[in-house]
């Protein structure tokens, strides 16, 4: 079964044959905005390599300095792998998105109809802020039952079902927006109570931050949130959808927006549990992070613990209510891109995004 595969180490991926070779490299990464950067690779070569059968890759994340040239570049095009690349601090960089195969000019001509009448716009920009909210809701309450003091927890299920209550009625994309973003504010208030005292004292939450995030827990979110999109432009890749015409976000240039709407809907059960677990049980601690550039980032050994624990998660599988079998997680996002489709090309049948049953 084909698999995401994380490459952490510096180093050349060539193609080999229908084998891809990965040769480690010496030396540490040098960032991009070094005044002293040459451009030329960091270290050297040192002989070791690691095999990945092509067929067994269903996409790259580059995490590492890695050389690629254009043999690999169009091999990876023809089998259809996308490779993601993170910069220097683990911020989503770029992705080499394969020439699409799975074409529909009806498709296509739907969805973009669908982003230029402002009524079917707004009925999904509502379904993925419904959606969003929902598995906010879905996420407190399962933690509201374990946590010492629910108080907090309580108080933001309660600003969350007040923005919930709105979705229907909020007249256009910019104020469903603003709802789901006092929604997230009012669930990060929480944070602090569903992690527990000894962990929130280690890993304080003083609101959320961005570019860069200024402390441990802002930069975990954010590492969170890079790792999400790429699963969901992936899984967008596997269907005939456009990812640059979306319907919550603006559609942009330099950038694939219908990732980040599907993103919200799945960050609640993907990013914000795995970061729980992660913190709750010690495998991140505050020595994985470090202070660069005026903000706060995971170090290398703390993203190599993250994307493990990140693909344990896609790897899960919960058994799914529609289909009457287990499906993973990863999966589900899949799932919830055909589910688009299908609203796209029969409007008798509605879109209303994932919402989570456990």
């Amino acid at each position: 079964m084909p698999r995401d595969h994380y490459l952490f180490s510096n180093g050349r991926l060539r193609r080999r044959q229908n084998t891809l070779w990965f040769e480690r490299a010496t030396g540490d990464r040098i960032p991009a905005d070094d005044p002293d950067d040459t451009g030329a690779p960091s270290g050297s070569l040192v002989g070791e390599k690691a095999v990945l059968p092509v067929e067994a890759v269903d996409a790259l994340h580059l995490f590492g300095e890695v050389d690629l040239n254009s043999k690999l570049v169009v091999f990876l095009a023809q089998q259809r792998v996308p490779v993601h690349v993170y910069d220097y601090y683990g911020n989503y960089a770029a992705t080499l998105y394969p020439r699409e195969y799975l074409l529909s000019g009806r498709l296509t001509v739907a969805q973009a109809d669908h982003y230029l009448r402002p009524t079917k716009r707004l009925a999904l920009a509502r379904a993925f802020v419904g959606a969003s909210l929902f598995n906010v809701r879905r996420t407190l309450l399962y933690h509201e039952k374990r946590a010492g003091d629910a108080g907090p927890i309580r108080d933001a299920l309660a600003a969350v079902e007040r923005e919930a209550a709105r979705v229907p009625d909020e007249p256009a994309v910019p104020e469903l927006m603003a709802a789901e973003g006092r929604a997230r504010d009012a669930y990060y208030r929480a944070w602090p109570a569903v992690l527990g005292p000894a962990t929130a004292a280690a890993f304080p939450y003083d609101g959320r931050t961005r570019r860069p995030p200024q402390n441990a827990l802002n930069a975990a979110i954010s590492f969170g949130n890079a790792l999400c999109y790429a699963v969901c432009l992936k899984a967008l890749y596997r269907t005939a959808l456009d990812p640059t015409v979306s319907f919550l976000h603006e559609p942009g240039d330099r950038r694939y927006s219908l990732a980040l709407d599907l993103a919200e809907v799945f960050k609640p059960l993907l990013v914000d549990r795995a970061i729980f677990r992660l913190l709750k049980t010690g495998r991140l601690r505050p020595k994985h992070f470090e202070p660069r550039l005026g903000g706060t980032y995971l170090t290398d050994a703390g993203r190599r613990r993250f994307v493990e624990a990140w693909d344990e998660r896609l790897r899960r599988t919960v058994k799914h209510r529609g289909l009457g079998r287990h499906v993973s997680y990863e999966r589900l996002v899949r799932l919830d891109a055909y589910r688009l489709v299908r609203h796209l090309t029969d409007p008798g049948d509605p879109y209303v995004g994932f919402r989570a049953w456990w």
